[in-house]
């Protein structure tokens, strides 16, 4: 039998008082520490996921006009009420439905991060804000923000299943948010927002998902139950380009580092050459988002410039 008090189970025995031949022994069950989400899953709910912290930090470095960028910090495990209670009041939660699948997902950040986000999207620094609650027109302004996940959430599952993400509502007293039962178990990607242009400043997001919310969509995607095939040198060229998105990347070339005086600078005019240290059969660096990436030699392939790639720097 099973001790609702204790949370722990007894061996169940015959009408004589012993052990019938046919017992089995049960295996104890706490009620009070529900079972987590097998690893594998939550695996695959962090590979998934690599597109919202991309398509997150893209759209709020458009709406801002600055450079943001969204980095996950950790995936937990933790009942509902525990992460409430992890929650400063006042804080930013964000209700957001993922249709067909069942209930809200949580977006939270702080108050201080929410209204350094407003200075910025009001042409300010990002001057940090305080631990307050935030007024009307802020909150608006706060709500756009946070409808910008809309789009991340969609892109995010669109590999899987097509959901229909849809800001709900806001709420700056965590204590009044009921997304699911206290008891139940969820599951907290916690993220890095950081604004690197001008006033840099940085701040927490969090992101919940009720596993009430997320066990359907194993079952909605069957595909997520397979594992998916490991990606290394051998692997076939149509596996990488299944998994490698189609974007463009500029590339820069990097020369020898030459000293020009700043006089010689203030006093260029239109048509003036400059002297560059580098020789002209002496290999280039090819630069993509500051990492040197392959080096190289500079020439040309009909009327344009090209470079020819002569090694990639694995260091």
């Amino acid at each position: 039998m099973v001790d609702r008090t204790s949370g722990q189970t007894e061996m169940r025995t015959s009408p004589g008082g012993g052990h019938g031949s046919d017992d089995r022994r049960m295996r104890a069950f706490d009620f009070r520490s529900p079972s987590k989400m097998p690893r594998d899953h939550v695996r695959r709910l962090e590979l998934t996921h690599e597109t919202f912290q991309r398509a997150m930090g893209a759209q709020l470095s458009t709406l801002l006009r600055t450079m943001a960028r969204v980095e996950l910090l950790a995936i937990d495990q933790v009942t509902y009420d525990e992460y409430i209670r992890s929650m400063p009041n006042p804080t930013v939660v964000g209700m957001i439905s993922l249709d067909p699948l069942p209930g809200e997902a949580l977006l939270e950040m702080s108050t201080s991060t929410a209204l350094t986000l407003v200075d910025r999207l009001l042409g300010g620094i990002g001057k940090p804000g305080v631990m307050r609650r935030p007024t009307e027109l802020e909150s608006r302004l706060i709500q756009d923000l946070l409808r910008e996940a809309q789009g991340a959430l969609k892109e995010t599952f669109e590999p899987l299943l097509e959901v229909d993400a849809r800001f709900e509502a806001i709420e700056f007293n965590p204590n009044f948010v009921q997304a699911t039962n206290p008891s139940e178990m969820v599951v907290v990607m916690s993220y890095s927002l950081s604004i690197i242009e001008g006033a840099r400043s940085e701040g927490l997001l969090t992101l919940c998902y009720p596993f009430s919310m997320l066990m359907p969509a194993w079952e909605l995607a069957p595909e997520l139950d397979e594992r998916p095939p490991a990606l290394g040198p051998g692997a076939p060229e149509s596996h990488l380009e299944s998994h490698l998105p189609e974007i463009s990347m500029p590339m820069a070339i990097r020369l020898r580092e030459t000293e020009v005086s700043a006089a010689e600078i203030a006093q260029l005019q239109p048509g003036d050459v400059l002297r560059f240290d580098h020789k002209v059969d002496e290999g280039v660096l090819g630069v993509v988002a500051g990492l040197e990436l392959v080096e190289g030699r500079i020439g040309r392939k009909g009327k344009n410039m090209a470079l020819q790639v002569t090694n990639w720097r694995t260091e």
